[in-house]
């Protein structure tokens, strides 16, 4: 490796080395003497500890002539001390009249940016291979977390066939059934939830909210579930610690990712447990703030290797004591992509018996509660009788479940097939004519949000007060975030409860706002 006389060992693998058969001398220095041991001294200095070995055997000079008998050239790789990767090729150049070598090429290349992208596809490749065993161990385990809730139903169908004149036999098999299929329909949310996280598709969305009230609604909601299950549900107070109740954030997010996490605990708890919630507050600086949500269980905990993974997709715990329990193993991923996105932390701490505590830290900025309309509270009972709604559907089985809903209050009901025909027909009616419209989200021609958005726009003065009811299968909180911006009141996530179909129009006339969003999570 020459550029006149002159060399130095880190300028070394971008110069050439130029050898002769004699061995007599090289031009490494312009000086007599051995080739390989120049080379071995080169090779200490600049290569990692691990690959000394290999790049001194290649770099033996007096065995070059044999290994380039029948080759044009050699080569190996390597790392050097500051971390980058190089080639290393031996090349012949002359030959004898008998095809010995004489003279070699020494060639030394940067290969960083090639092993960066090899190691990079290696890493590809190994999650892939990770992902694909986790995806199908998640679907062993959801072809029978499926199954078995189904052939619950079609037992309790058969059975109330036996029972037909048992009215308290009859609501019993009802009321499993249903718990039945509330199972399912959280096993499909949790699939498709994943799926849109895993897209890519979520849009950064954000308002002013009261963190109070989210906690609150959120306590009062687990505490009934706890209660259902003997459970102690409770906050500790001394600990729950919130200065700055108005702040600027993603409320559904937020509500996601809490009740995920309380879910968990309660369904791995055990009956006469407790389960005990806190939050905290510390003020980063005169805008933001750093929220910590706590959720501590007695329940059954982990093992320490499952709990380095608890995060990932598609896991469960294969011990008999967590596998008795339902679950799709994607709650709490969904809980770590929304915290990664929203900018903040979640650890877990568990250990066998002796429960699980789960935290997250969330930033958000400090919000005014100027920004924030306070919600109206529903006062006495509300008649629909005559009240025209407006149902917009685009499935006949679904339109004709709502619709009955809706007509056993009272209404009378005007069908529309898309957003295209709900715009066409609130367009041609007289202002006030209808009270409410119910709308589905996915339709052809003209979708929900954009349906809404043209009502709202419409210059007639009951475009901007006429309660607007999101139905979607689509129950995600980006779904129910767009909602509220193509100016629809609430959304209610299919299928249809008419208990909810009934209380959410009363919320909106009791509001009589296109900008307060609900959620059902």
């Amino acid at each position: 490796m020459c550029r006149g006389d002159h060399w130095s060992p880190v300028n070394l693998p971008r110069q050439h080395i130029f050898w002769d058969s004699f061995l007599t001398t090289h031009r490494l220095t312009g000086n007599n003497g051995c080739a390989s041991e120049k080379l071995y001294q080169l090779c200490d200095a600049t290569v990692v500890p691990e690959y000394c070995d290999l790049v001194r055997r290649f770099m033996d000079v007096p065995t070059l002539a044999e290994r380039l008998k029948s080759e044009e050239y050699i080569s190996t790789e390597y790392r050097m001390c500051d971390g980058s990767w190089h080639s290393l090729r031996f090349i012949a150049k002359k030959r004898d009249e008998d095809g010995n070598v004489t003279h070699v090429l020494c060639a030394v290349r940067s290969i960083s940016s090639t092993k960066r992208r090899e190691q990079d596809l290696r890493f590809a490749a190994e999650a892939a291979k990770r992902e694909s065993e986790m995806k199908t161990r998640f679907l062993a385990t959801m072809s029978h977390d499926i199954r078995t809730p189904l052939n619950g139903i079609i037992g309790m169908i058969n059975m109330g066939n036996q029972y037909a004149d048992d009215p308290e036999m009859q609501q019993k098999i009802r009321d499993k059934e249903m718990e039945s299929l509330r199972y399912l329909v959280s096993i499909v949310n949790d699939v498709l939830d994943m799926n849109k996280l895993q897209s890519g598709e979520i849009k950064k969305q954000e308002l002013t909210f009261d963190l109070i009230a989210v906690l609150r609604d959120l306590n009062q909601t687990y505490h009934k579930k706890a209660a259902e299950k003997d459970i102690r549900y409770q906050v500790a107070r001394d600990k729950d610690t919130i200065r700055h109740p108005f702040v600027i954030g993603n409320p559904v997010h937020l509500s996601r990712i809490l009740s995920n996490i309380t879910d968990n605990a309660i369904k791995f708890s055990p009956p006469g447990s407790a389960i005990t919630v806190w939050s905290s507050e510390e003020q980063l600086d005169g805008e933001h703030t750093l929220v910590t949500f706590v959720c501590r269980d007695q329940g059954i905990g982990m093992s320490e290797e499952f709990a380095a993974h608890a995060f990932d997709m598609f896991t469960q715990e294969k011990v008999t004591s967590r596998s008795t329990y339902q679950g799709t193993g994607l709650g709490l991923a969904i809980v770590k992509q929304l915290v990664d996105r929203m900018g903040g932390s979640v650890t877990l701490q568990s250990r066998p018996g002796a429960g699980t505590t789960v935290t997250v830290k969330l930033p958000f900025k400090i919000g005014k509660q100027d920004d924030l309309k306070p919600a109206a509270q529903v006062k006495g009972d509300i008649s629909f009788k005559g009240l025209r709604a407006l149902v917009v559907e685009d499935n006949e089985l679904n339109m004709e479940i709502a619709c009955c809903m809706l007509e056993n209050s009272g209404m009378e009901v005007t069908r529309a097939a898309d957003g295209q025909e709900a715009v066409e027909l609130f367009g041609k009616s007289a202002p006030g004519c209808f009270g409410v419209i119910y709308m589905d989200i996915m339709m052809p021609r003209m979708n929900g949000w954009d349906a809404a958005r043209t009502i709202r726009a419409m210059n007639r003065p009951d475009a901007e007060i006429i309660p607007i009811i999101a139905m979607s299968a689509n129950a995600f909180s980006e779904d129910i975030m767009d909602s509220r911006l193509a100016g629809m009141d609430i959304h209610l996530a299919k299928p249809l409860d008419e208990a909810k179909m009934i209380n959410a129009l009363k919320q909106c006339i009791a509001e009589r706002s296109a900008v307060k969003l609900r959620n059902d999570l």
